[in-house]
């Protein structure tokens, strides 16, 4: 087995799907969590920060950048990504789609983290509308056994709960309209193999 090493700052942020699928898999890793002060002096290490940025996952100290092909990368290796090509695919479509709600939130998401006083403003303008148009779309796709895909559990479940989690901790008066999406995020992080690590993992709000 590769030697992983998953560097991020101690957030959930972009790193937590992948730390999800390597603790649900058993895959051993070294979870790197980058101090705020240490940033700026070894992000122009271009062995291990390609673009600058992070979340990097090490493979054999390989680096993979950008968060969602390295969360592929790991589905691939756990079976987490469907049990073939067709499914790949469509989970695929599931994580284009939920992706589309996050990246529709991003200036909401901002504001929350920075504390700016916009957030009113912003959640009356963007958060709200989107909710009600993108939601109802991303909730019909939950299948019969509570999972984004009927074959089971796959990376798309992690991303998603995760997203949501983060959300509905603030506006669980919004995300409570979306019954079958709140079952799901449940449901994802009552899994027994994710127990172990959410017991001791740190309390972070995003």
């Amino acid at each position: 087995m590769p030697d992983y090493k998953l560097l991020y700052f101690d957030i959930r942020g972009r790193a937590e799907c992948a730390r999800l699928i390597l603790n649900y898999a058993k895959i051993p890793f070294e979870d790197v969590r980058i101090p705020k002060g240490e940033w700026e002096n070894i992000k122009g290490d271009k062995t291990r920060f390609p673009y600058g940025q992070v979340p990097v996952l090490l493979v054999d100290n390989v680096p993979i950048a950008q968060s969602m092909a390295l969360v592929r990368y790991l589905a691939a290796e756990a079976g987490l990504a469907g049990k073939n090509n067709l499914e790949a695919a469509q989970i695929g479509q599931i994580e284009e789609t939920c992706r589309i709600f996050s990246d529709s939130l991003g200036l909401y998401r901002k504001a929350l983290f920075m504390n700016t006083p916009n957030q009113e403003t912003l959640f009356t303008n963007l958060f709200t509308p989107t909710c009600e148009k993108q939601l109802p779309v991303i909730e019909g796709h939950i299948t019969s056994n509570g999972f984004f895909h009927e074959s089971g559990v796959s990376y798309v479940d992690f991303y998603f709960a995760d997203l949501f989690k983060t959300f509905y901790n603030v506006h669980q008066n919004v995300m409570s309209k979306y019954p079958k999406l709140v079952e799901h995020m449940k449901k994802v992080f009552e899994l027994p193999e994710l127990q172990a690590y959410l017991k001791q993992r740190s309390d972070s709000k995003f």
